[in-house]
């Protein structure tokens, strides 16, 4: 671990925030002192009797049964507590909340933290799991509990790639961090593993597929896949509502949740596409269940116990063992294409009752039956074609019983975003909304326009990109074998990254009265792959947006400047546990200020913009301003994102529906053309 140790925009790419409450807060001692021993719960989770092994007396001493009067909800202490008698999973067990009894046991825990009275009853029941349950089980339950529970509301967790870096990093990494740590002379004298001053150990590290010879071209985007901070943000983004989690029961903000859903993956394909582009690459391709997966997956990654994830040949059909699985896809498939097509959907009453979806909480309904989550209408007849799709394409094979399963990359999402097959399951499920938002009527020219408001320029800095490399401490993936040697040993992946240069929009904007107004930027492609210029009624599907903000205008010239890092979408990288830690010690020991932010997770700042070419990468952007009407906002109010004012605009607009081109010709829209530069990190001036 390290020295001194002893704790998506993806939804936040989803709520169109008109404004941010302030993120940063100062915390008090109670929060200090929870963060601390939250925090250090997660560390080496897999040997809890060797490391922090003080608080094996608290776990001993503490019996759940005795204290059933702490929780605020009796039944769930019980039924945990009989499943624990009956017989959990393994400790040494693969854990994965897609097969349907581990997601049992993992909510049947959550439940009993989240219903603990106080902080210390959650504690000490923490504690108590930690030394009693699978290790991978307890870090699940636990982190959706502290994202969740309103007394551990912005509570920090640990970096998720330090806490496992099994699902961030490939196997023969962590094979030299493991033989680095033995003293191997081999790995010493490796070209890739280098001691530093103090006993630190860097290994350097490539992405997936290096060493592979196939013609699998989706590998030349690894460095964005497989990015440790956008697939800790996906993580965050499907948890701020996770599909097991009924909105009513969590006090969750429903009326957002199936929207939420389908932008937040809306915006990762757009940004998946962009990079695509960059790359030389065109379309994502289309699944066709009864024709081979075009796109293969060669993980190269193991479980904690050793097991391999599956790989996927290029070209392969769908393996036997899985048409059953094509069969219910296929069924629900058909029952969404008829809910859009009709308008309506049954709901699980008896007899079904139709439920109309073209009204304003329609889109969230289609959003949740499509999830298959917590709040679906029909659960039993409408499944999860999410879930289903990821069963199928990972190629998983069939388990044996809970103890023996055999996930897939698609079945975990810290790891989903690697496997090409995210994407073409995303264009499929996206494709669903767009179908809906195809129903609707377009935007007219009179909707989009903003009276007495006109664009008079926009401008942006130069758009650089660049490689950088990064640490990732993973101390915490390798067995230690005191205290002593978790404390000490700091083992170290560098890679490369990549990252842009900080950049500002300046937009000029001229007013005929004083008005309250709101901002939004999207980012598109302007060529396809081949060099064909594309039309805004084919490409406004392909807009990435940015950023969203508040402004005031005056009557006359308004100079408007707005810096990429204030983006209400993005979060910069996270600090790595060493100086979180300490950080957090000197607040505690020396009563030193220590401020947190609400804003807990988000898109990468890095990678808001595309990798871009030597001679540059042809982009367009797309600024739109509209009146804020104060009267229609809404609070929004998340563990993940912090508290956001909506404006009562659909996520994406104005570019959520089919386009009408002459309707977009109004004074208060702005087309800009841009390139996005690449060098090499020495060649760049990073002073600003």
């Amino acid at each position: 671990m390290q020295r001194n140790l002893i704790v998506f925009a993806t939804a936040c790419i989803c709520l169109a925030a008109a404004t941010v409450t302030p993120d940063v807060v100062t915390a008090d001692k109670t929060f200090l002192t929870r963060q601390k021993v939250l925090y250090s719960l997660f560390w080496h989770v897999d040997q809890p009797t060797t490391v922090n092994s003080d608080l094996y007396q608290v776990a001993r001493s503490w019996s759940i049964e005795d204290h059933v009067g702490s929780f605020t909800n009796e039944t769930v202490v019980h039924e945990f507590v009989e499943r624990f008698k009956h017989g959990l999973i393994r400790h040494d067990a693969v854990f994965n909340i897609f097969y349907p009894e581990h997601l049992e046991e993992a909510i049947a825990l959550f439940k009993v933290f989240y219903h603990a009275k106080d902080f210390d009853t959650f504690y000490n029941t923490a504690v108590w799991a930690r030394f009693n349950v699978n290790d991978k089980l307890f870090t699940y339950a636990l982190a959706v509990a502290i994202i969740h529970r309103p007394d551990t509301k912005y509570i920090r967790l640990p970096a998720l790639h330090e806490i496992a870096p099994h699902f961030f990093f490939n196997n023969e990494v962590l094979q030299a961090a493991y033989r680095a740590k033995m003293g191997d002379a081999s790995v010493k004298k490796s070209v890739g593993v280098k001691y530093h001053e103090g006993g630190d150990v860097i290994i350097h590290a490539n992405y997936t597929g290096w060493y592979i010879s196939h013609a699998n071209v989706d590998e030349e985007l690894n460095y964005f896949t497989e990015d440790v901070s956008l697939n800790t943000g996906y993580f965050y983004f499907v948890h701020d509502f996770p599909f097991w989690m009924n909105s009513k029961e969590y006090h969750l903000q429903k009326e957002v949740r199936g929207e939420s859903y389908y932008y937040g993956h809306k915006q990762l394909l757009t940004r998946y596409y962009l990079e695509r582009l960059a790359n030389g690459l065109g379309e994502i391709d289309f699944i066709d269940w009864r024709e081979p997966i075009i796109t293969g997956y060669y993980p190269s990654m193991n479980h904690p116990n050793g097991l391999p994830f599956p790989q996927r040949d290029s070209y392969t059909k769908i393996p036997y063992h899985k048409f059953h699985l094509v069969h219910d896809i296929e069924e629900i498939e058909s029952r969404i294409h008829d809910a859009i097509d009709f308008g309506y959907v049954f709901d699980d009453s008896r007899p079904p009752k139709q439920v109309d979806i073209f009204t304003p909480e329609g889109f969230n309904i289609l959003g949740n039956l499509i999830e298959g989550n917590a709040d679906s209408l029909n659960a039993k007849y409408y499944g999860s074609f999410d879930h289903l799709c990821r069963k199928v394409i990972g190629f998983g094979a069939n388990s044996i019983d809970k103890q023996h399963v055999y996930p897939s990359a698609l079945e975990y999402f810290t790891t989903s975003l690697r496997d090409p097959g995210f994407y073409r399951i995303y264009k499929k499920i996206v494709g669903y909304f767009l179908n809906y938002k195809a129903q609707l009527p377009k935007y007219t020219h009179d909707e989009l326009a903003f009276p007495g408001v006109k664009i008079e320029s926009v401008a942006v800095d130069k758009l650089l990109t660049y490689f950088e490399h990064y640490d990732s401490v993973i101390s915490n993936g390798i067995t230690v074998n005191s205290q002593h040697d978790a404390e000490t040993l700091v083992i170290k992946i560098r890679q490369h990254r990549l990252n842009h240069k900080p950049f500002t929009y300046h937009i000029t904007v001229n007013s005929e009265k004083n008005v309250k107004a709101y901002v939004r930027v999207f980012l598109g492609p302007k060529y396809d792959e081949q060099g064909h210029e594309f039309k805004f009624v084919d490409n406004y599907v392909n807009f990435f947006e940015l950023d969203q903000w508040v402004v005031d205008l005056k009557v006359g010239n308004n100079k408007i400047e707005r810096s990429s890092h204030e983006s209400i979408y993005v979060i910069p990288d996270e600090q790595s546990t060493i100086v979180f830690w300490n950080k957090l010690n000197h607040a505690i020991e020396n009563g030193e200020a220590y401020t947190y932010n609400t804003h807990v997770s988000g898109f990468p700042d890095r990678l808001v913009l595309p990798k871009g070419k030597k001679e540059g990468l042809p982009l367009k952007l797309f600024v739109y301003i509209s009146e804020f009407n104060e009267a229609h906002s809404v609070n929004i109010v998340s563990p993940i994102w912090g508290t956001t004012v909506v404006d009562g605009k659909p996520l994406g607009y104005p570019l959520d529906r089919p386009v009408v081109p002459y309707a977009f010709n109004v004074p208060n829209v702005y087309f800009k053309d841009v390139f996005v530069f690449h060098k090499q990190i020495e060649e760049m001036n990073l002073t600003v």
